[in-house]
């Protein structure tokens, strides 16, 4: 099959622009949203009203900000609070970008591509809600709770056997986890759009797939995180939807 050929079968080449529309004098929002990563799952489309909205289709962006990976209060919270008119980026569920998070996580796309700079964004958001896990011991200056959760061998393989960890790896011979992240509650409110923006702006990232730990560690990175921060302007400049 030809490049070309393939270049049209991507997901990428079927995202769909459009804004929110709003419904009459209250000013309405004709859109609403489920899925989340606090379920597992990419945000999606459950009730459009026009605007050339597909019940269905993953939500990619709202407003220019990367939802994917962020739980489903803080897509809603997202929505409801981003400037007018609401632009959004949206496609149909494919064979490699379903609504499965964990399965999208788990497949291995060359570095670079937009897939894997996708990941990336994901992870961004994940760490905004979920602390990663380890079996390692802590090194110096790492704190518990914040740096990581240390567990035991046996408490990771229970999380992992419990369907708590949307990503698992292994890395010179210790383990590494994604947890799902917990619900939006009263004690945690949503991110609002403004806020996602300034905490990206600020954030460090350990992005690295767990997934492709190991081959690291063969190809003799010893790194577990980027370096540098995270810019979202820049990686949404990158991604290009």
């Amino acid at each position: 099959m030809s490049k070309t050929a393939l270049k049209k079968q991507h997901w990428r080449s079927h995202v769909q622009d459009s804004f929110i529309p709003l419904l009459g004098s209250s000013g309405e929002l004709g859109i609403a949203v489920g899925g989340g990563a606090d379920y597992g799952e990419f945000p999606f489309v459950t009730s459009a009203l026009g605007g050339g909205l597909t019940v269905g289709d993953i939500v990619l962006e709202i407003g220019g900000t990367p939802v994917l990976g962020m739980t489903l209060g803080d897509v809603r919270g997202v929505l409801n609070s981003c400037p007018h008119p609401i632009r959004i980026k949206t496609v149909s569920p494919g064979f490699t970008l379903c609504k499965d998070l964990r399965l999208y996580l788990s497949k291995c796309f060359t570095p670079g591509s937009v897939d894997s700079q996708l990941q990336q964004v994901i992870r961004e958001n994940l760490y905004l809600r979920a602390l990663p896990c380890t079996t390692r011991q802590p090194r110096d200056g790492e704190i518990a709770g914040v740096d990581y959760n240390f567990v035991s061998i046996e408490e990771f393989f229970s999380l992992e056997e419990s369907g708590a960890l949307l990503e698992s790896g292994k890395f010179k011979g210790n383990y590494y986890g994604t947890p799902r992240p917990v619900h939006v509650s009263a004690d945690s409110p949503p991110i609002t759009y403004q806020e996602h923006r300034n905490l990206l702006r600020n954030f460090r990232t350990r992005s690295k797939s767990l997934s492709n730990l190991e081959k690291a560690a063969e190809d003799g990175d010893n790194s577990e995180e980027d370096s540098g921060e995270y810019q979202s302007k820049d990686k949404t400049q990158l991604l290009s939807f």
